[in-house]
Formats: structure tokens, sequence, C-alpha cells
């Protein structure tokens, strides 16, 4: 058994893609390769599934970040690393990457933005990860971002001046995750569950008013397999499943008043299978199908909205080649096509609509490359604008050679 459970996790680790010493893995080869879940990513495949960190010890990754908002500013910056301590614990966090629903909450269409609430900041995520024998291994992830504001004012005029505001917001929540080894390969899952909520109070007078969610209750549920059909075979079937559910409603209050506003809910399946295959020794390919459904619900009695989306089918094809010992070339395929049906009720009037379109084409190919030192790796998307205008001196245009930029170290000995 010791003999299988070696021989997999050389092959799973040999699909990551042995370059040096180095483990490439983050956003920018995640994207580069269409965001396909038929492939393994180090850094996402952590964020997930927390009990990847028995898989991947000592070892640093994160997002430099994407050129957004000028040419000297980068957005969507988060950091991570795993510790080992010892043969069967691991230890590690991740710092500044959003990983919850608050922004489901649109407070700006609520009360005419008069919450005042603002978005928790510096969002932490814990790792412990734990073998618990030799074919399981099982992860927890808590996360907690918060944010929160108060001012008070005395004297002047106190009623038609608000003089008290006590602002502030919070997500908090875990992931449990477990990999199973089982004959020929593995098996994956994670639970996640949160809570978003906000609360605002405004003191003017001797009234004050509050601003508060209700429920914010976030539940999801996630699996895939890595199953070889033969003892030697190198090409994987990669199934996947999962779902996730969020509703809320907000509410406020002034006084012995309280109004409530639209109960929102979200509610998202989806599964698909693929396969992964290495070509040779410097090659991998990925591709496969998922299928997704996902409705939406706001309602107040007397005003319902709702959709629903049916995604059949949403492609995926990915592959990296190894050029060089220190660079990698990715590319990414994704389309999808879904049928839509919204329906709107006030009162006695009904509309209701059907649409049956793809999915933009704006990103549907993706292109990447890896430059790889040893243990450290720099991993990014390529921007098909720079390939198609060429560099600044042919063609006088300025454009960003890469979109979003990853780095990842492995310190593991």
């Amino acid at each position: 058994m010791l003999k299988k459970h070696l021989a997999v996790m050389l092959l799973l680790l040999m699909a990551v893609g042995a370059f040096a010493q180095s483990i490439p893995s983050g956003t920018g080869r995640h994207e580069a390769l269409g965001n396909s879940p038929f492939i393994l990513d180090a850094a996402t495949d952590i964020n997930n599934n927390p009990a990847w960190n028995t898989q991947y010890r000592n070892y640093a990754f994160g997002d430099i970040g994407r050129s957004v908002i000028s040419d000297f500013e980068l957005s969507d910056q988060y950091a991570g690393a795993t510790f080992s301590l010892g043969k069967k614990l691991n230890l590690g966090m991740i710092l500044n990457k959003r990983d919850d629903s608050w922004d489901a909450f649109n407070l700006d269409g609520w009360a005419g933005n008069n919450v005042g609430a603002q978005t928790p900041i510096v969002p932490f995520k814990g790792l412990i990860g734990y073998t618990a024998s030799k074919n399981f291994h099982v992860g927890l992830a808590p996360y907690l971002a918060m944010w929160s504001f108060d001012s008070t004012t005395t004297g002047g005029d106190t009623e038609t001046v608000p003089t008290n505001f006590d602002l502030s917001s919070n997500s908090l929540g875990a992931t449990l995750g477990f990999i199973y080894m089982v004959k020929k390969g593995w098996i994956e899952g994670a639970l996640n569950f949160g809570m978003n909520s906000y609360k605002s109070e405004f003191t003017q007078g001797s009234n004050t008013t509050t601003y508060e969610s209700e429920g914010g209750i976030e539940f999801g549920a996630g699996f895939r397999a890595w199953i070889y059909p033969k003892t030697n075979s190198k090409l994987a079937v990669v199934p996947i499943l999962g779902f996730s559910t969020y509703s809320w409603n907000p509410k406020v209050t002034t006084g012995s008043t309280t109004l409530t506003g639209l109960n929102y809910s979200w509610l998202n399946l989806n599964g698909g299978v693929g396969i992964n295959l290495p070509v040779m020794d410097d090659m991998q390919l990925a591709g496969g199908l998922i299928v997704e459904y996902n409705t939406f619900k706001s309602d107040s009695g007397s005003v319902e909205n709702k959709s629903t989306d049916f995604v059949l089918p949403r492609f995926h094809l990915a592959g990296e080649t190894h050029i060089a010992d220190w660079l990698t070339a990715r590319f990414g395929y994704s389309r999808s096509v879904s049928m839509s049906k919204s329906e709107n009720k006030s009162g006695s009037v009904t509309i209701e609509r059907n649409v049956k379109s793809p999915s933009s084409s704006v990103q549907t190919i993706s292109l990447g490359a890896g430059f790889h030192f040893g243990r450290f790796s720099i991993d990014a998307t390529v921007s098909e604008k720079w390939l198609k205008e060429g560099i600044n001196f042919v063609s006088g245009r300025q454009n960003d050679l890469f979109g979003v930029v990853s780095a990842s170290y492995n310190f593991n000995n």
C-alpha cells in the first residue's frame, strides 16, 4: 500500500509540473490555462481545499497583481505560505485574498446608499493540515475579514446633524477539506461555511436609525477525483461536482419602526468530467465539459424577481509545454452556451424573458508564460493585444506585456 501511495503522489507532483525545483502556480498560471478545473495548481488548490497544505509543504505563493488602475499600480495582490511542523502537521496562511460573498449585499442599491458600511478589509485565511494516515489527509482554513468606523460629535445642531456614527462589516467562515488516496488515484472534497454581515447606526437628536443585514449565510461544497483507468496509465479521468448557496435580506429600524427589503437568495449547481494527459516529458494537456445551473430570487410579497441560467455545456481546453529549463508556454480555451430565463412580477403584471446565448468572446482564448529559476517561479498571462500590435519600438504603441503576474517559491527540503 505504501508503494502505491508513493507512486500516486509521484504522478501527482509530475502532473503539477516538475520544472527544476520550482512548483509553478497562481492566478497567472490558472488564468493562462483558461481557469480549467481539470489541472492541478498549487496556489489555487490550497485556497480551495486546505488539505492540499499537506502536499505542498514549505511553499510560498501569491499574486504580484494585475495592472487595471494605472501604469504604476497593481490590484488583486495577495500572499500565502505553508510550513511543515514534523511529518504530519502543517500550518500556513493566506493574506489579502477575498474569499467571501460580501459583495452580494449590493449596498449601493439599498436605501439610496445610506448604509455607509464598506467591504471588510485585509482578509486572513489560516491553514491547518494534518496527515491522519498514509491515505487520508485533512485540512481546516478559518477565514476572517473585518472593517469598522465610528464617530461622535458634541455640540452644534444635534437635531438636524447626526451626532453618532457606528459602522461595521465582517465576514467570518471556515473551509474543511480532505484528500483520500484510492487504489488508482485520489478523491478530494471541501465544505465551506461563511457568515457575512453589516451594521450601520446613525443617531440624530433622540432618534437612532439602524441599517443591518439578516441572514448573510453562505454554504458550499466541492468534490473532485483524479482517477487513472489503468495502473500504469498517465491519462487521468477528472470528474468534478459542486454546489453553493447564499441568502440574506436588508432591514432598517428607526425607533420602533422596522422595514425590511427584498429577500435575496442564490443557488449554484455544477458538475462535469475531463481528462488530464501528460504528453512525453515536457507537455501537459487537459480538457473537459461542465454543466452548470444557477438561480437567483428576490421577493417582498408583492414584488418578485427570479432568474435561472442553465449552462450546457462549458468547454475547457488547456495545455502547457516546457520550452527550456527556465521557460514554459501555456494556452487555455473556455467557452459556454447558456439558456437564461427571467421573471419579473409586480402586482398583476408579469414580464418573462428567455435568452439563449454564448459566453463572452472577449476572453475565450488565453495565453501565458512561466519563468523558472531553481526553486523560484514567476507565472503570468500574456497580453494578446501585445502580440497583435508588437513591441513598442516596432509599433510605437505602449501595451502591457503581461496581465496578472504570480510568484512562488518552493523552500521544501
